[in-house]
């Protein structure tokens, strides 16, 4: 694990003495909450001192003053300084702002090297591999996509345990912006969670002459706002809060969030209901204590309001493939369609009891039973059940059953082989559209029990 400080260079301004020297002026940067002060040109010097950090990866453009950072890196930490290189780097800075082509970053080895040997000046075991990094303004989409390649070659040096700090105090406001949302999309792709700086610092220039001093503040608090965003996103749309239960400090939301996450995964619809039941009330509660989910509080409501006054077990899980279909959860959608079938008309039965006896028989009265009859209302519910449950099954088996073996040692080939995956995420609303009708709207279902005894079921 290493403490990386990513921070931006801009191009200073030149010094008052007829030189051809560029300099950001030595300012007292101040950390609030503890009282230290650090005077430097440089805030990446004060960060890199004060976070103790293992390696410094400063991202410019070719016109960025790298010959000043080479300098003062070098003279602090008691490195000699190449007068040769140094006088070259300017030579080339003023060559690239007449329009020619970018620095090579190879060019740049000998200032990777003066910071690494600055960190090291102020903590021996710092690993280095300080890095410089040229990118372009970001006029044109070209520029752009030439930036977006450059912060992913940063990404490709961090590792998962690294302990990331960004410093968006200098250069064009476009440059730590886009750098900071990068970062977010490398923790995503590169890690496949959530990436969370360890801090997100800028030193409050504008404030100096009123303060006497540059306040460096932690913005690490705006940048957990997006993932808030996406946290609470992922649970009202996908039932995935973990995330958002990672944010939340109040350990009753939290852990009644990580259960719906957990209980949607896995299906146990009984359990989700009481879950459901458990978070509406935590969310009525006016005197939550965490800030940002009072503003989410009606969002989130929004979710657990869709399966409000649901009375029993058929509706919710209906309820629930519905929410699943919406959201292209198409595995438990079809799960929970096909069993509110079943339970719908258990529960018409007056049957409490969802165990597996008693749901085998109601599956029998559909085969063997409303599949022979000739009123539509009944043989209608055998035929969406089928198509429901062969669509099911073909999932369970992952879009796979195999063929049949025949006598004589042939095989068939199984209908069910043959269907479009696309053909049943097409039929998936038809198929809630006709439960609802069949099963749910069927005044005539009230009947079955009369004309097909639940004893007398097989």
């Amino acid at each position: 694990m290493a403490k990386i400080l990513i921070s931006s260079l801009g191009t200073g301004k030149l010094k008052d003495d007829n030189t051809s020297k560029r300099e950001y002026s030595r300012t007292v940067y101040r950390f609030e909450d503890v009282g230290k002060e650090y005077k430097t040109p440089f805030i990446a010097a004060a960060l890199s001192e004060h976070l103790q950090v293992d390696k410094l990866y400063l991202v410019g453009t070719s016109k960025s003053m790298w010959e000043t950072v080479y300098g003062y890196f070098s003279d602090e930490s008691g490195q000699p300084v190449d007068e040769t290189y140094w006088f070259e780097l300017v030579e080339k800075v003023e060559f690239f702002k007449n329009g020619n082509k970018k620095m090579d970053e190879d060019y740049l080895e000998p200032v990777n090297k003066a910071i690494d040997g600055y960190l090291r000046y102020l903590r021996s075991s710092a690993s280095g591999g300080s890095h410089c990094y040229i990118i372009d303004y970001g006029l044109n989409e070209a520029e752009l996509w030439n930036n977006f390649d450059v912060i992913m070659r940063i990404g490709e040096n961090l590792k998962k345990d690294d302990e990331i700090y960004l410093d968006i105090t200098h250069a064009f406001r476009s440059i730590p912006f886009f750098v900071y949302l990068m970062l977010d999309l490398i923790g995503i792709l590169k890690f496949k969670n959530d990436f969370k700086l360890s801090g997100l610092y800028y030193g409050m220039l504008d404030v100096i002459e009123e303060m006497g001093h540059a306040p460096v503040v932690d913005l690490s608090s705006l940048y957990h706002i997006t993932l808030w965003t996406r946290g609470a996103y992922n649970f009202i749309n996908y039932g995935n809060g973990y995330l958002l239960a990672d944010l939340i400090k109040d350990t009753r939301i939290s852990e009644n969030i990580k259960n719906i996450s957990d209980i949607v995964n896995i299906n146990y619809i009984d359990d989700f209901k009481k879950e459901i039941d458990r978070l509406t009330f935590l969310l009525e509660d006016i005197n939550l204590s965490e800030p940002v989910i009072k503003y989410m509080q009606p969002y989130l409501m929004s979710f657990t309001d869709r399966f409000k006054g649901i009375s029993s077990g058929g509706q919710l899980q209906f309820a629930l493939a519905k929410w699943y279909f919406d959201n292209k959860r198409f595995v438990q959608g079809y799960i929970c369609l096909a069993e509110s079938i079943i339970t719908r008309i258990l529960e018409i039965y007056g049957k409490v009891s969802w165990d597996k006896g008693n749901r085998e028989k109601i599956k029998g009265l559909i085969y063997n039973k409303l599949r022979f009859d000739s009123r539509p209302e009944y043989n209608q519910i055998y035929e969406k059940y089928e198509a429901i449950s062969e669509t099911r099954n073909l999932i369970a088996h992952a879009g796979f059953i195999g063929q049949k073996p025949q006598k004589g040692g042939k095989k068939s080939s199984n209908k069910i082989e043959q269907k479009s995956y696309k053909e049943d995420i097409i039929k998936a609303n038809s198929y809630l559209n006709d439960v609802e009708k069949l099963v749910f709207k069927n005044r005539a279902l009230e009947k079955l029990p009369d004309e097909f005894s639940f004893d007398l079921l097989i």
